[in-house]
């Protein structure tokens, strides 16, 4: 009898499983593509952007380049001549959203968001860009981890009026 029980356990924790599909694809908001850096619904519409620790990842380009590519912050604001998802900065950047995940749970808001940017110094090359994104639910300032296989960083994002 304990066998029997034993086999239906399995059977019932392999088709749950087998169900479950990609851990990414149960928390990604498509239809919420507002905002790149963060949660749309608790920022202002533009947001500072203040980017440190600049790192290299490779050795073809010195941290200089990394520099030249990010500086050390802007602000982001809706492209107004864009679709939604793309947005503009100060500095001349350009972000095209094109993959976000989001997950909420015990007041931690957490995200992973995909972007292509076209940099001022490089306007004919985009780069894709990934972030990793955290803060407290209900909260207006947020920080994260960012690389686009070159240079990475982290930065913070804050409210900007």
């Amino acid at each position: 009898m304990r066998l029997t029980k034993l086999k239906q356990s399995g059977v019932a924790l392999i088709l749950t499983i087998g169900m479950l599909g990609q851990a990414n694809a149960q928390i990604t908001h498509r239809d919420n593509r507002g905002n790149p850096f963060t949660d749309l619904k608790r920022l202002s519409v533009s947001r500072q952007i203040a980017i440190q620790n600049l790192t290299v990842l490779t050795d073809a380009v010195g941290v200089e380049f990394c520099k030249e590519r990010y500086g050390n912050g802007y602000t982001v604001y809706p492209d107004p001549n864009g679709r939604r998802g793309q947005f503009v900065s100060d500095k001349g950047h350009k972000f095209s959203l094109y993959a976000r995940s989001e997950l909420r749970g015990d007041g931690i808001y957490a995200e992973h968001s995909q972007v292509l940017i076209t940099f001022p110094n490089d306007p004919d090359e985009e780069v894709e860009n990934t972030q990793f994104i955290t803060g407290f639910v209900n909260s207006k300032i947020f920080t994260g981890v960012f690389s686009d296989g070159i240079c990475s960083g982290r930065f913070s994002v804050v409210g900007a009026k």
